[in-house]
């Protein structure tokens, strides 16, 4: 009987040890959710940022064509016309790369 007892008192601290290392695992998880958490509402504040970003560009580049097509009556220099041309190539540029940035993003966060 003294036998019995001491190998269910063993079996018990056993299974006293597992719970506590268990418990521990859970709060680490616990942790690296909120972790993880965290960093999706950066990324999702991230990207609104940069679609408003993108938003403004593509405002910006309609005005500027706008400005171009309107310029052949309002006698508008050459120079002007190039300035704007080489700053919607620009903005076009500046776009695709955030889309590209936003893509690689979405990959990763995917994966």
């Amino acid at each position: 009987m003294r036998i019995s007892l001491d190998e269910l008192f063993s079996k018990i601290k056993l299974l006293l040890s597992k719970y506590k290392d268990l418990k521990s695992e859970n709060s680490l998880l616990k942790e690296n959710v909120k972790n993880l958490n965290l960093k999706i509402s950066e990324l999702k504040l991230q990207q609104t940022k940069l679609n408003t970003e993108i938003i403004n560009k593509d405002k910006e580049n309609s005005e500027l064509k706008n400005m171009v097509l309107n310029s052949g009556d309002n006698k508008i220099s050459l120079k002007d016309k190039d300035l704007a041309k080489s700053r919607i190539k620009d903005l076009i540029t500046r776009i695709d790369t955030h889309l590209d940035q936003y893509d690689n993003e979405e990959e990763y966060s995917d994966n």
